[in-house]
């Protein structure tokens, strides 16, 4: 029997073959056991970082502060994030589909974690040596790394989390309810969370009204919300876009006509900053400014501030301040281009892009010059006429107090090049040339009966000066001070009737010799001088002969009752006219000026009415203190009204003679209203540094500002009744406008007696011609005997400097 060469080798070999598949068997089971061992071991490692899926229900998206009117107008809003909620029910199916179709295909049909796309895109990363175009994140996934769940860890430990968390949440929760939350919490670059608040910043439109070209950009947009939105990078943005589009028609969800449409359409995409109802910039600064500190989470947790501001009346407000400030500009003339730029328009394009519109009034660049107009590109591309016409207001600013000669052509004050300021008439379309106005005012408006503060303008426009105007800005009130001293007066047995002398003052010595001689403006004394009359013609000596009388502590005490803080005022004659080292804001002169309207109450303003968090629960309301006439003054909650400052009498006579200085005095321009109810003084500080008007109707108070922040004078010829009082009278034309005049009721212990002119003293009887006045039953005089005094008409010459 033979034995064929070799044998022990070919057994060998068998033995060893068939032994390689129990062996791979083996290493298999083993790496599926170390595997299973792992995944456990890493389970349980990482399960106690997870977050319960449960708290995705209760999940609170992080929503700005904003702000309403008491009209339910939104005024402002503040937070890093711009968010606006929306039900799934309210998305249009077409973003829908286009979401679904470029994140997550399968969506409805995986259990949180898509293995084919996992898997696809793992390999996509081996073969293009780690070049990846899909994801393999699921939207259930996402959800965790929008919310800001890891954030901070690495990749593949984040990953591994966002597989065990995805899970879990789709056990928690449905699909609507996931699909909704992605689509209100994934990031769209430009501070705005949530597809409706990216429509609204990149279209000013809600998602409802998007076509399919805005909507695919959109749904692009979350691969790269920085670098990669239609704003920052449009070129980017746009290939992105057509990418989605080309996953919508793959996918069935669009037309080859609707995808070519599509494709073939611009980029439309700009930054459109949240819509408000009423622009209020100071108002709202100054409501964030008092909730600062007071609540958690202040510009995320999505509160709601209700406030005291009435929306038609801030409008007014603003209207008023700006108007009134570019009138006063164009009195004195133009002050010169903004900026001479270099002929080379695109560096034109660049100074455009970097300036703001300011007071209503666009940037332009003048692009060329004819006789008769300028041609102006502005910041959008389009190039506008601005007619000579337009410029006749324009003549070359020389000082405060001259100007040159008017324009002939436009040459004469523009050159090409010359970045300047336009605005759009809106009745007819045409292009005015304007400029940005270098003074400041402010407007403070309170219901005197609540001391709600109704309306609030703070300078001529918040992009330009944060610095309110009417709360922060202590200047000095000049002759809107003197009803206060008069009031003192009064209070302490004067009357209307008391008879002053207008003539010279001289003060002590200086000490470099000189005397202190105060004067009226206009140089002229007129002698013996009622105090009705001093204070409708503004007459500043007899207001300090009436303060010398009364004595600086008694005047500054009563001051104090009105709510000044007089601890820094002087004790001389100054304190009488408003000068010296006298200093108030609008706002306080508007509350002060509203004891007279309320008749003697004093209010503290208040803005913040109730604010109430994201799911409508009230978490603050105001309890301020306010005017009770029927209420007792010993009541046991007498602390919830406001206290009585002034005797109602004194507050009713000091009415009469405020009506007196809009009827005939200094403030009489605001006879254009047509009403007689309506009450007030101006103020001018030396040199015209400051300028007032503050007045009152029976429901409003309210103190119009005018000056420079440097206090640099206005000019000769301006007065409290040359920009403050038509601000005053703009604004109360809006706010008045559906409110019938309130007659005024006289308070008992009052005695009218007719008086004679030039005396003050009671007329006789049967002087039917004598004018009437009002007195203090307790301080009225006796009446003369019949057949005797004399009185004669008045003849009015206002005058006001202080």
């Amino acid at each position: 029997m033979g034995i064929l060469p070799g044998g022990n080798a070919v057994n060998t070999m068998a033995a060893r073959l068939r032994g390689r598949p129990l062996r791979i068997m083996w290493l298999f089971g083993v790496f599926f056991c170390g595997l299973v061992l792992s995944l456990a071991a890493a389970y349980l490692y990482l399960d106690p970082q997870i977050p319960r899926a449960e708290t995705y229900r209760q999940v609170r998206l992080e929503t700005p502060l904003r702000v309403f009117s008491a009209d339910g107008q939104l005024m402002a809003e503040f937070g890093e994030r711009r968010l606006v909620p929306v039900l799934l029910a309210d998305v249009p199916p077409l973003f829908i589909r286009a979401v679904l179709d470029t994140e997550d295909k399968r969506f409805y049909e995986h259990s949180g974690v898509d293995f084919i796309t996992l898997v696809n895109s793992a390999l996509e990363l081996v073969v293009n040596m780690g070049e990846i175009t899909r994801g393999g994140s699921t939207i259930t996934m996402q959800l965790p790394r929008n919310l800001g769940t890891f954030s901070l860890d690495r990749v593949f430990i984040r990953k591994f989390k966002e597989i065990l968390l995805a899970i879990q949440i789709e056990r928690a929760l449905s699909k609507d309810e996931i699909l909704e939350l992605y689509i209100n919490a994934v990031p769209f670059g430009k501070r705005a969370y949530g597809a409706q608040a990216a429509a609204l910043t990149y279209y000013g439109r809600t998602l409802d009204q998007l076509n399919l070209a805005q909507i695919a950009m959109l749904a692009g947009i979350p691969q790269a919300p920085t670098a990669g939105n239609p704003v920052n990078n449009p070129e980017r943005a746009l290939r992105r876009r057509n990418q989605v589009l080309d996953r919508m028609l793959e996918q069935g969800s669009i037309t080859t006509e609707q995808h070519a449409e599509a494709i073939a359409a611009p980029n439309t995409a700009t930054l459109h900053e949240r819509k408000l109802d009423v622009a209020s910039p100071y108002p709202a600064e100054w409501v964030r400014q008092q909730l600062e500190g007071k609540l958690p989470d202040l510009y995320s947790a999505g509160y709601e501030v209700v406030t005291t501001i009435r929306g038609p009346l801030q409008a007014a407000a603003r209207a008023a301040v700006q108007g009134q400030l570019i009138a006063y500009d164009r009195r004195h003339g133009f002050r010169g281009a903004e900026a001479r730029l270099p002929l080379d328009r695109e560096a034109w394009v660049k100074a455009l892009a970097r300036t703001p519109p300011l007071v209503g009034f666009e940037a332009g660049v003048v692009s060329a010059l004819s006789e008769t107009a300028a041609m102006v590109l502005l910041n959008d591309g389009r190039e506008v006429e601005v007619a000579l016409a337009t410029m006749s207001w324009a003549r070359p600013y020389l000082t405060v107090d001259s100007r040159g000669a008017v324009p002939g052509r436009p040459a004469d004050i523009l050159a090409v090049g010359d970045l300047i300021r336009v605005r759009e008439e809106p009745a007819d379309g045409t292009w005015h040339f304007g400029q940005v106005p270098d003074v400041q005012g402010a407007l403070a408006a309170v219901d005197p009966h609540t001391g709600a503060v109704v309306a609030l303008e703070g300078g001529s426009d918040f992009s330009l000066m944060q610095f309110n105007h009417a709360l922060q800005a202590a200047r000095q009130p000049g002759s809107g001070f003197k009803p206060f001293v008069y009031s003192a007066a009064i209070e302490r047995g004067l009357s209307p009737a008391s008879v002053f002398m207008d003539a010279p003052l001289v003060f002590g010595t200086n000490a470099d010799a000189t005397d202190y001689r105060p004067s009226n403006d206009d140089r002229r004394y007129n002698g013996p001088t009622r105090l009705r009359e001093a204070l409708y013609r503004s007459i500043n000596l007899v207001t300090m002969r009436v303060m010398l009388e009364i004595g600086p502590d008694a005047l500054l005490d009563h001051l104090s009752r009105f709510g000044f803080d007089t601890r820094t005022f002087p004790r001389n004659t100054q304190l009488a006219i408003g000068g010296g080292t006298v200093a108030v804001t609008p706002m306080q002169m508007a509350a002060a000026y509203a004891v007279f309207a309320n008749g003697g109450y004093r209010v503290e303003p208040w803005i913040v009415d109730h604010v109430r968090d994201l799911d409508g629960r009230e978490v603050f309301r105001s309890t301020p203190r306010v005017v009770c006439r029927d209420c007792p003054a010993d009541a046991p909650d007498a602390d919830r009204f406001a206290p009585r400052v002034l005797d109602a009498r004194i507050a009713f006579v000091m009415t009469t003679m405020l009506r007196d200085v809009v009827q005939r005095g200094t403030g009489r321009r605001a006879l254009a209203l047509g009403r007689s109810d309506l009450g007030g003084k101006t103020g001018t500080t030396n040199e015209a540094a400051d300028t007032w008007f503050n007045g009152f109707s029976p429901d409003i108070a309210a103190s119009a500002w005018v000056g420079f922040p440097g206090h640099a004078p206005l000019g000769a010829r301006e007065y409290g009744s040359s920009t403050p009082l038509p601000i005053w009278i703009d604004f109360m034309r809006v706010a008045l406008a559906d409110r019938p005049e309130v007659p005024l009721q006289q308070p008992p212990g009052l005695v009218t007696l007719r008086i004679d002119t030039v005396t003050g003293a009671p007329a006789p009887a049967g002087a039917r011609d004598a004018p009437f006045e009002y007195f203090l039953e307790e301080h009225a005089p006796a009446p003369p005997p019949a057949g005797t005094g004399s009185s004669k008409p008045e003849t009015v010459v206002p005058t006001d400097i202080f």
